[in-house]
């Protein structure tokens, strides 16, 4: 590279550099999501259902997921786990639509921020281990942003949820349920 051409370009680089610097970055009016939408769990295969998807997926502010996928479970192997954290107070939420491929930990604040669930939502005081059914298809993605007036807003979760639209006691798309107990577990 001769010197004036070298010149030029380390005089620009510079002049880039220093503008970065010193100008704030762009502030988005909305957060995006965050995370990624975690690949199939064994047994179970990318499917499409833009219906499916349309249900589980939510605003910002809202809940739900950010953003999603659509899973099927094929009827050749056991049926993938899921784990539902819920409110024993309320013993017809005990197979509702919010499921993990992962068991609960931690503190019941920390889960519900994990998941952007605003505490006036739930107690989450109990846990349900079930398998899904043959066939079933689910919606999988990381959480949506929750506004929990009068508690603080939750932002956009990196934690994947799983979405089972299970709508009435007859289409329930879970079966071989376990009840695992409080939450959190006691130590």
């Amino acid at each position: 590279m001769s010197t004036p051409l070298r010149s030029l370009f380390l005089a620009s680089f510079g002049l880039l550099l220093a503008a970065c610097s010193t100008t704030p970055p762009p502030q988005l009016t909305q957060p995006g999501c965050v995370g990624g939408v975690a690949p199939p769990p064994a047994g179970m295969r990318a499917a499409q259902n833009a219906e499916l998807l349309a249900k589980a997926v939510g605003v910002p502010g809202k809940g739900g997921l950010c953003e999603g996928a659509v899973y099927q479970q094929d009827g050749a192997t056991a049926g993938a786990i899921v784990y539902r954290v819920w409110d024993s107070a309320k013993p017809g939420s005990r197979l509702g639509r919010w499921w993990s491929f992962h068991k609960p930990q931690g503190t019941v604040a920390q889960y519900q921020a994990a998941n952007a669930i605003c505490p006036a939502w739930s107690q989450l005081n109990s846990v349900v281990r079930c398998q899904l059914k043959a066939g079933a298809q689910v919606a999988v993605g990381p959480g949506q942003s929750a506004d929990c007036a009068p508690d603080p807003a939750l932002p956009p979760s990196p934690v994947n949820q799983v979405y089972v639209p299970n709508s009435s006691p007859d289409a329930i798309l879970v079966e071989n349920c376990e009840d695992e107990g409080a939450f959190p577990a006691a130590l």
